[in-house]
């Protein structure tokens, strides 16, 4: 293998990482934004992003064999994802099951949600979300255990 191919695979790890990290502060934040129940545009804006950083977290694999070098990318991403998941968690019951507006969920104190449902986006949202975070937080313990598992010859 070169040395640009090496470079490359460190260097697409490294953004594929940085990308999920935005992921999971954008999510982290979300609870603060103000929301609209008449418009989709904030879930479907946060649903793309989720699926940037699902393909970056593939370009993450791509790095695995120089994991112990870049490894430390993984925890702070692991740590966001979790504390992301935990605010996602009450609009996965909410909204997918419940039934109601993500913009219930997002920003509770507003009263004038009576007439709204979820609609089929809103009800994906949070299962796509926590999808990728679950992603990002298993790809982090890969990292993690991959340097440990070559050293030990892989038992």
């Amino acid at each position: 293998m070169s040395f640009a191919e090496i470079i490359l695979r460190i260097g697409a790890a490294i953004g594929g990482w940085l990308i999920f990290l935005g992921l999971c502060l954008t999510l982290s934040v979300l609870p603060q934004a103000d929301c609209d129940p008449r418009s989709e545009e904030l879930w479907r804006g946060t649903l793309l992003f989720a699926f940037v950083s699902g393909l970056g977290l593939l370009f993450v694999a791509r790095g695995l064999e120089w994991s112990r070098s870049i490894r430390w990318f993984a925890l702070p991403a692991a740590g966001f994802a979790l504390y992301a998941a935990n605010g996602i968690a009450p609009a996965l019951i909410g909204t997918s099951i419940a039934g109601e507006p993500l913009c219930s969920i997002a920003n509770p104190v507003v009263d004038s949600l009576e007439g709204f449902e979820a609609s089929g986006l809103e009800r994906a949202w949070p299962i796509v979300e926590l999808a990728v975070l679950a992603f990002g937080v298993g790809q982090a313990t890969r990292y993690w255990r991959a340097p440990q598992e070559r050293n030990s010859g892989g038992t």
